[in-house]
Formats: structure tokens, C-alpha cells, sequence
């Protein structure tokens, strides 16, 4: 199963408290497109230990941001993920790379859109 996992800038609603200047810009950021990977990953130590990249949906639009995007953060420091420089702990370490980006910026999402 192939699936495809963006990092995502929403509009933002007002310009308060930015600098003067242009917006910056909305859309998809990065992508990245996970082969067998992601389910390895979520397998290997439990989907239990990793339930919210286990309730990611592959067949429909899922958006994490807010309080998804800590426990996306959170969730494999605990996880015995597999040995170093595996693809698995690859695609979670680029996810935990990306939650963390978006806990700065309140602007960005984790995006895993659907078939």
C-alpha cells in the first residue's frame, strides 16, 4: 500500500502580531510517499504504542495539527522502532521531524490525504 504524507501551511486567518510583509505562502510544503514502510513501522512495536499514526485512515483525508501533532511527537520516543538507518524509522523520525515544525508554527499540518 502506497500512502502519501504532506507537510502543509493553512492560510492563516489574520496578520496579527507578524512582521509587516507578505504572507507566507499556503499549501503543500514537502511530501513524501511511504511504500510498505508505514505499516512496518506501526507493526513492529504495536500499533498500541503508536495509536495516532495506527488511526491514520489510507482511503480518506486525515489532518493532524494541535494536540495530534504532540501525540505524533510524543508517541515514538517510547517505541522500540527498529534498527537505525531502517526505512521504517526513517518515515517516523521525517513525521516526528515535521510534528515538531509544526508545533512552532501553528500554521502547519500533518496531512495524509486519501485515495
Amino acid at each position: 500500500m502506497t500512502l502519501v504524507v504532506e507537510l502543509r501551511r493553512g492560510a492563516p486567518a489574520s496578520r496579527t502580531g507578524r512582521a509587516p510583509g507578505p504572507r507566507p505562502a499556503a499549501g503543500t510544503l514537502e511530501r513524501m510517499v511511504v511504500d510498505d514502510a508505514f505499516g512496518t513501522a506501526l507493526d513492529k512495536p504495536g500499533r498500541h504504542r503508536l495509536p495516532t499514526l495506527a488511526a491514520v485512515d489510507p482511503y480518506g483525508d486525515t489532518v493532524l495539527r494541535g494536540e495530534a501533532v504532540d501525540r505524533t511527537v510524543r508517541e515514538p520516543e517510547g517505541a522500540d522502532l527498529a534498527r537505525p538507518g531502517s526505512a521504517e524509522r526513517e518515515v517516523v523520525t521525517a513525521l516526528s521531524a515535521w510534528g515538531l515544525r509544526c508545533r512552532t508554527d501553528g500554521d502547519l499540518r500533518i496531512a495524509f490525504p486519501g485515495d
